[in-house]
């Protein structure tokens, strides 16, 4: 009779443990999903949730630029490219760490790695080579850029948090640079062979 209550105590200690295991298991592996998850539990108002969604939807912008940067970097074929590359980069990971300061002083978490579509996205960037590369990232770049000023206008002028508005306002004029920039480069590159 002993025994069988170890086993039965053992048993149920056993189906607990993997109970728990599978339960953690269910938390995003994408760290934009978890930081979308965390904001959700903090925030009291549908208002602020969605300044806080524009906030971890900034944050990924500039994670994209940043990786996509990072690899126009070494593989693109034109100069002037390779120059734009590095200046995305440069940028939005100012951009990126002017944001989590922010982010941090409203208490909305931000994702601290890009989100699995910017990785396949970077993957499919990844496997083009010399002006097929250059003519992607810059393609890239266009509706990147196009997407983000219209998601940045909107907060500008509908964000709740003053901070917020203010932040994307200051964010417009770099982000309609980068836009034209991309845009001649698209062009240039558009015929090269």
């Amino acid at each position: 009779m002993k025994m069988n209550f170890v086993k039965y105590f053992i048993l149920g200690g056993v189906v607990l443990t993997i109970t728990g295991i599978s339960a953690c298991s269910n938390k995003p592996d994408d760290a934009k999903e978890a930081a979308e998850e965390r904001n959700e539990e903090v925030m009291d108002t549908r208002k602020s949730e969605k300044d806080a969604q524009f906030v971890v939807d900034a944050a990924e912008i500039n994670l994209m630029e940043i990786h996509m940067g990072q690899l126009g970097t070494k593989k693109a074929t034109m100069s002037e490219v390779k120059q734009f590359a590095e200046k995305m980069e440069s940028d939005h990971q100012k951009a990126y760490n002017d944001l989590a300061s922010l982010a941090s002083s409203k208490n909305i978490s931000i994702p601290a790695s890009p989100s699995e579509d910017t990785m396949k996205e970077h993957k499919d960037l990844a496997e083009k080579s010399g002006y097929d590369f250059d003519r992607k990232y810059c393609d890239m770049m266009v509706d990147g850029h196009e997407k983000a000023i219209n998601k940045f206008q909107k907060a500008a002028d509908d964000c709740e948090d003053a901070d917020l508005k203010a932040w994307a306002s200051k964010m417009l004029p770099d982000l309609a640079a980068h836009l034209e920039t991309a845009k001649l480069l698209k062009e240039k590159v558009k015929d090269m062979k």
